[in-house]
């Protein structure tokens, strides 16, 4: 439980404190991404609490999820320490613009990266289940390797000065980011959860891999044409690729939601839509982006907001409300039986507050996007701060699984089951 929790619990810790500087820095997002204090939220965001996020979900989806042994799972351990003390100086230097603190603690952070991209993919020659979410993971460790090839080069350079960063070198290393670790990984990672959560299986995963393989080819060409021939036609096709590509996943995944046997709806899966629609809107705001030259600064914000906050974030901040919940019901209840039966996942997450928690989120989401795109700092604040209370709801939702010393009975509602389960947890789903 512990390898994957400190993970968990760091980014959470990472998300209310980037859901509290958006309010904060309302002024500084209107005005536009160029400066230090937005690099800051932006890598609290992405490397504090999705990346962190990931890393631990990871450590303890991976081996289950594809038949495979952890290689070193002790290197996580430490590892983490190493990573989260990148992360840590990292975020505050860039905020404060301390040049020196930025080369040295990016370096930590990408040291931290690379040993975890290593661990894993010393992991895959023992995977022995075939699953899309094999491949879409090691696209995105490569992704991961590519774009900490960039940002280390970009965080030295603040402080060596070697060149200039022109704003297409930095679109490129966001979408490296974003569109290839971020993107494959998560892509992958919703396949499988759909499958174990929802009871959603199917026969073939055909349309899967080729979704994988037209989505990294669209972000190779993007990437050679920002670096190439930044402002061209080539950008624009790419784009239009990449969020054509988008599309096709979200109805992928909603037809395999559809079969689904587990027929109740669970507030991760309203996180899911959240990030779908984001994802969907961030691609057509970024396409726009590359035909149009004449918008504001503020426009290419709400376009890394919609994505990062929209897309990514509430991805993340669903898977919350599973994992978690299934690590704290392995560690108490499954080694030795008690003289009661256990309870059931349900009763280690409080639902209404999780649906409360989305309902904020989505509206103090979408008040910050408005905000941002009609370059209005007092919606922003107003927005900022409902999605904090949003978050804020999101883990105390999680309270109960949270606290190692709290048990649980079983709730009189466990025997009131939907179609097509049974209410305990499968060998797989507990392993998960």
């Amino acid at each position: 439980m512990w390898l994957p929790l400190r993970y968990l619990a760091t980014g959470m810790l990472a998300w209310l404190l980037a859901a509290a500087g958006v309010p904060l820095l309302a002024g500084h997002l209107v005005a536009g991404f160029d400066d230090p204090k937005i690099f800051a939220l932006t890598h609290l965001v992405v490397l504090g609490w999705v990346t962190m996020t990931i890393m631990g979900a990871l450590y303890q989806l991976f081996p289950v999820a594809l038949q495979a042994s952890l290689a070193a799972p002790a290197v996580g351990r430490w590892n983490f320490i190493l990573y989260a003390a990148g992360v840590a100086g990292f975020v505050p230097s860039f905020y404060f613009d301390w040049t020196p603190g930025v080369a040295i603690f990016g370096s930590l952070a990408v040291v931290g990266i690379v040993i975890f991209a290593i661990t894993l993919l010393l992991s895959y020659p023992s995977v022995r289940a075939r699953h899309p979410m094999g491949p879409f993971v090691l696209c995105g460790l490569g992704w991961l390797v590519v774009v900490v090839g960039f940002g280390l080069t970009w965080a030295l350079d603040w402080q060596f000065r070697w060149f200039n960063i022109t704003p297409n070198l930095l679109a490129a290393h966001v979408h490296a980011g974003l569109v290839g670790w971020l993107g494959c990984t998560l892509m992958g990672v919703s396949y499988k959860l759909m499958e174990l959560f929802a009871l959603a299986h199917r026969r073939t995963w055909r349309s899967a891999y080729l979704i994988l393989a037209v989505w990294n080819a669209a972000l190779v060409a993007l990437i050679l044409s920002l670096l190439l021939w930044p402002g061209g036609w080539e950008v624009t096709g790419a784009a239009i690729a990449l969020g054509a590509t988008m599309l096709w996943f979200a109805f992928d995944l909603a037809r395999m939601w559809t079969h689904r046997r587990r027929r109740r709806i669970s507030v991760e899966q309203g996180h899911i839509a959240m990030s779908l629609l984001s994802l969907l809107l961030a691609c057509g705001i970024g396409i726009t982006l590359t035909v149009e030259r004449g918008f504001t600064p503020n426009w290419f914000v709400a376009y890394g907001y919609a994505a990062i906050v929209g897309g990514f974030g509430f991805a993340v901040a669903g898977r919350y409300q599973k994992i978690i919940p299934f690590l704290s019901w392995l560690h108490r209840y499954s080694r030795a039986p008690g003289p009661t039966p256990p309870p059931l996942l349900q009763d280690l997450v409080d639902e209404r507050l999780g649906w409360a928690s989305l309902a904020l989120l989505a509206a103090g989401y979408a008040a910050v996007l408005v905000g941002l795109l009609g370059a209005s700092v007092v919606v922003v604040q107003a927005g900022g701060l409902v999605y904090l209370a949003g978050a804020l709801l999101g883990v105390a939702a999680l309270r109960t699984a949270l606290i190692p010393s709290h048990q649980v009975q079983r709730s009189a509602s466990g025997s009131r089951l939907s179609s097509g389960s049974t209410g305990r947890i499968s060998d797989t789903e507990a392993r998960v």
